[in-house]
């Protein structure tokens, strides 16, 4: 009885376009955490007028510095990791789960 033999053929692996189990994982913690950006007046309604006002107050002090008077008066967009929403947060007075929520509900806000 003749046995057929199953055709071999090459296979070629493009490795570059794996997703790794540890990538897969810090991108659904992304998500968790919510969109990376938010626009100021989505971020602003979500905080409220009060609160959000006296961070403004605060960051009008002369006594901070002018750089990061302007990076705040000026911001359009908040970026999750930058160097602007940390100071946002500090005045704010939010913890890092407070921005995640602050950037998930704000990405709820529609314009």
């Amino acid at each position: 009885m003749a046995r057929k033999r199953a055709a071999m053929t090459n296979a070629t692996i493009d490795y570059s376009r794996l997703v790794k189990a540890a990538d897969i994982k810090a991108q659904a913690e992304a998500r968790a955490r919510g969109p990376a950006e938010v626009s100021v007046l989505q971020a602003m309604i979500v905080v409220g007028e009060e609160k959000w006002g006296q961070a403004m107050a605060i960051a009008e002090d002369v006594s901070y510095p002018w750089a990061m008077r302007a990076a705040i008066r000026g911001a359009t967009m908040l970026v999750r990791d930058s160097e602007t929403m940390d100071t946002l947060a500090f005045l704010l007075g939010f913890s890092p789960e407070d921005t995640d929520r602050l950037f998930i509900e704000a990405a709820k806000v529609t314009l």
